[in-house]
């Protein structure tokens, strides 16, 4: 927008059709009401400065010479203004590629670390565990299982009901190995198969025993 025509308007020099189709303009145009917000501050700076001086309505000669000088100041401010908005915008996207890249890191080391944790918290079961064995309809999986950790309790130890799926029920029990054998007499009242060479604890006060419950064929 050529910056007389702005002035013209602030002055009420524009006929009524060049203002109403400037103010329309000025409606849907986001750049042109920048352009007008400065235009109206230089009016209102170089109008307080003739009050002050008390000089009286320029000539032509000055007339062109102050529109030279808008103009001049009106483009170094546009530029200004869209330097610093070309800055705050490449600022901007720089900070949320940042952020993008501290998120996507973020997820990996949490997703590593959930990893070793499940490793450590869950380590694969040892083959020198003896493992003790059940079958019976999967209505009455539950019932046994309840049954053998009650078993695992009597004999001054623990039991532990783990993966459970269309093939059966898994549990750990940890009984004193000086009440061992009472668990095994316990698990064979109950139907259990046991292994033909149960494997001897290590030395410790505690055994560990894997108890699978799987279904009748």
């Amino acid at each position: 927008m050529n910056p007389d025509k702005l002035f013209d308007y602030l002055e009420g020099k524009l006929s009524p059709s060049e203002r109403a189709e400037l103010e329309e303009r000025l409606m849907s145009d986001p750049q042109l009401r920048r352009e007008l917000a400065v235009a109206r501050q230089i009016h209102i700076n170089m109008g307080n400065s003739r009050e002050i001086l008390g000089v009286a309505e320029p000539t032509l000669e000055e007339r062109g010479a102050v529109l030279g000088r808008r103009i001049v100041i009106a483009f170094s401010v546009l530029v200004f203004a869209n330097v610093v908005f070309g800055i705050y915008a490449i600022a901007f996207m720089k900070k949320k590629e940042r952020t993008q890249l501290n998120t996507e890191q973020n997820r990996t080391e949490l997703a590593e670390s959930l990893a070793r944790t499940a490793a450590v918290a869950l380590p694969p079961p040892s083959l020198d565990v003896e493992e003790i064995k059940f079958t019976a309809p999967v209505p009455e999986q539950e019932k046994l299982a309840n049954k053998i950790i009650a078993a695992a309790k009597q004999a001054g130890g623990s039991g532990t009901k783990g993966l459970a799926d269309q093939q059966g029920v898994l549990l750990f029990a940890e009984v004193p190995t000086a009440r061992l054998s009472d668990f095994r007499d316990s698990m064979k009242k109950l139907g259990a198969t046991l292994p033909a060479a149960p494997v001897e604890p290590k030395a410790g006060e505690k055994a560990i025993l894997q108890v699978r419950i799987v279904s009748a064929q």
